[in-house]
Order: structure tokens, then sequence, then C-alpha cells
């Protein structure tokens, strides 16, 4: 289509020239990111009931698209602005600008995978919509990412649907979980997965945008909405990224991924319900001062019983622990022993109020005790994990679990072409 152009100049005091410049309507071509059922039915149909049904205003634009894989936009100007804007208003947005689902985009990244488009990976909570290849590269454009994240996203997107990790608990409880991912063996070091220096923290695409990526696929494909389906008080930053690999130069112990039962070489994204971090300063401590310092930490929050708790390590902390002679099963074990609180305590904090019970994970021995001034553990923890990241100094991180979820690991299968995804002979968007 030819471009009109409509020039008109006028002379100012100024002396200025104005040129004014009308380009034609155009139409592209872009994927469909919303999640389609079994049953053929979109998610997004079925969220737009309850809306209405709650007298929900928000998402405006909810449900209102064209049924199939691909629609035609008309573009008046600006590609970039108008699709953010729609896709905005229909609730495919995290918020954040989105690269827009043109039909060039998903197809080059389609070529990060030797799978068909069609292939269904996995149903999505909680409203189960269909998460086909197809639909994750769709998303996977949106959050920014490169065809060669797609192993990681795949695997990952299987991982969130394991019954243990409980994701429609997770995606609908008004706690502030939400999947964290975790990235370990040599493709941390291949696809330039931060675990240096600011791991969790921004300035890395594929932290960024992997993760970014899984949360959008939950949101568009699962149906998870706030305030409709997903119904987190506060929220919390992590729904945006959050995403870490282990430090395999910095680990003085066996690979991260080995504790799930992964064999040593393997490449592995593990998923676990983060309920948020928690900062511990742990300088000038020697192996037991340090470890008394976690204890604790853990000892002082919330909950009588975790199902995943996570204990990050920077490098020097690790060091020094190892250089001690200290495992990760010793660190465990010392932690567990040292992390108690008197039982005239623990009754009011936890068997009064319900929550030792209601949460479950606690033994019956508990509420069996009548001495006060017993020791109790803090929290009983099913899943204690350590993993070596980030870059110099002597911080740590303690990231408590969801407890009605646990760690779930993939190993992340690479397609056949890998090395030539990895040469850079795909384009980059």
């Amino acid at each position: 289509m030819k471009k009109i152009i409509f020039l008109s100049l006028a002379i100012a005091f100024t002396g200025i020239f104005v040129c004014t410049i009308s380009h034609a309507q155009r139409e592209v071509e872009l994927y469909n990111p919303a999640g389609v059922r079994a049953d053929g039915v979109y998610v997004d149909k079925l969220l737009k009931k309850t809306m209405n049904e709650l007298g929900k205003r928000r998402p405006p634009l909810a449900g209102d698209f064209p049924d199939g894989r691909i629609e035609k936009v008309k573009i008046e100007s600006d590609l970039f602005t108008e699709v953010n804007d729609l896709f905005y208003g229909r609730g495919w947005t995290d918020g954040l600008p989105i690269v827009p689902p043109t039909r060039e985009r998903v197809e080059e990244m389609l070529r990060g995978t030797d799978l068909s488009s069609d292939f269904l990976i996995t149903a999505v909570d909680p409203m189960m919509g269909q998460a086909t290849v197809e639909k994750i590269a769709v998303n996977a454009v949106m959050a920014g990412c490169r065809p060669e994240y797609m192993p990681v996203l795949l695997a990952a997107t299987e991982a969130i649907m394991d019954p243990s990790f409980n994701l429609r608990g997770m995606a609908t409880t008004t706690n502030p979980d939400i999947p964290m991912l975790i990235v370990s063996g040599p493709l941390v070091r291949q696809l330039g997965i931060n675990s240096g220096t600011n791991a969790l923290g921004r300035g890395w695409r594929a932290n960024a945008t992997i993760s970014r990526a899984l949360h959008l696929i939950i949101q568009n494909v699962g149906g998870s909405w706030p305030g409709v389906t997903d119904m987190s008080c506060l929220g919390q930053p992590g729904e945006f990224a959050m995403m870490v690999g282990e430090n395999s130069e910095a680990n003085p112990w066996e690979p991260f991924h080995m504790e799930l039962g992964h064999r040593k070489a393997a490449n592995v994204v593990t998923v676990i319900g983060a309920e948020g971090t928690h900062n511990i300063l742990g300088i000038g401590q020697g192996p037991e001062g340090y470890l008394k310092l976690v204890a604790d930490h853990m000892a002082g929050m919330d909950r009588a019983a975790r199902s995943v708790m996570l204990l990050i390590i920077a490098q020097d902390t690790a060091k020094m622990l190892a250089g001690h002679g200290w495992t990760r099963e010793k660190i465990r074990q010392f932690i567990s022993q040292n992390g108690k609180m008197p039982f005239w305590k623990y009754k009011e904090r936890f068997l009064d109020t319900g929550m030792a019970r209601m949460l479950g994970g606690v033994p019956s021995w508990v509420f069996e005790t009548k001495d006060p001034n017993a020791f109790i553990p803090v929290p009983f923890v099913e899943q204690f994990l350590i993993l070596v990241s980030g870059g110099p100094g002597e911080k740590s991180m303690l990231i408590p679990g969801w407890a009605g979820s646990k760690a779930v690991s993939r190993e992340i299968r690479l397609p056949g072409h890998w090395l030539e995804l990895l040469s850079g002979k795909t384009k980059v968007q």
C-alpha cells in the first residue's frame, strides 16, 4: 500500500518549517496469547462471565477478541503503541510493555524447539488453558525472550503443573507466593543466566524474560487474573520475574540438581512457590555463628511448618563453610537443631491460633507437649534446599516456600539443532 503524504508548509515568525505527514492504515497479523481449554472455550470468555457476576470492570476489553490463533489488526500509526494498548485492555500484559507477537516473531521463536507447534505440553491452572508449544512461544515473544530460551520455558511450564507443585492453589491463594525458577547445569553459562553479582536483580535478559514469560503463561493461558481468580492480598514484585542460576564455579558441593535426583551433567530447571526474600547479613561470623543466625531467622517467621525452604548462600560464605568441612546435609541438621522456640510461646503463636493444624506439617507429638519450657523446632521443613549463587560477599537469602507446594524439577531437553541456535544463526528480534 502506497503511503499518501500530505505536506503543508507554514512559516512562522520563528522561521520554522512545519511538515505534517499522514500514513495510510495497515494490517498486521498477531498471534492470540490466550488459553483455550480442551472443550474449545477460551479461558477469557469464562473469566469475563465471572467478572460480570462480580461486577468487575477490569480489564475493560476482557474476552473482546475474535476466536482463532491469529488475528488481523488494523494499525493506524505505531505498531508497538497500538498493540500494547490493545493487549493491555484485554488483560494480556503484566502492566509492562510487551513485544507484539507478530507472525514473523512467533515463527522465529518456534525455532527454539524441534517440537511441533501444536504439541501439548500441559494444561495450565487455574482455568486449564492448553499450553501448546505455539501458545508458549507467543507469550515468550511478548516477554522479550530469545528462541534459545524456549527449552527452559517448555520444561518450566511442564514443571509447574506437577501435582505436588499445586499451581492451582498458588494461583488463587490470598498469599503472595509465585513460581520462582532456578536453573542449574552448563546451560547457565551458555544462555548467559546470571548466577553472580545481583543474581536475583535486574540487568540480565535471560533471567528477566524467561521468568516473565512463565508468569504471562500462567496469566494468559492459565487464566490467573488479579481480582478474578488470583486473590493475593498484596502480591509481590516477583510476579514480574524471579529467576536465578546456580553459580557452579563458586559451588563447593555437588550441583544443586543432584539433590533432586538428576545426573551431574544435566541441565535442570527447578520451580518453587516463593513467598518472598529474607536477607541475612553474616559478616564476621564463623560457621556455627552464621548457621545459628540462619536458624534464628527461620524461627522468627510466621509458620510452624514449611514444605519448602530455600537458602541461597553467596560465594564467600559457601567457601567459608566448605573450608570448615560443612556439607549441605550437615548444615540442614545443625539449623534444624538450633532453630527452636519454647513451647509456651509456640502454643501462643501456632496452637492457640489454629495455624499449626490448619496448614499441617507439624508432628503429632507437638500437640501432646505439656512442658511450657520444652523447646520445639521452628519451622518443621520437608524440603530444605541449599543453593550457591550470587557474587562476592557474606550475604545469604532465605526464601520460604508456600505451605501447599513442593519444589519440582525437570531436566531441560535441548533440540537437535541446539548448536546452531547458540551460534547465532537464528534471527534476533
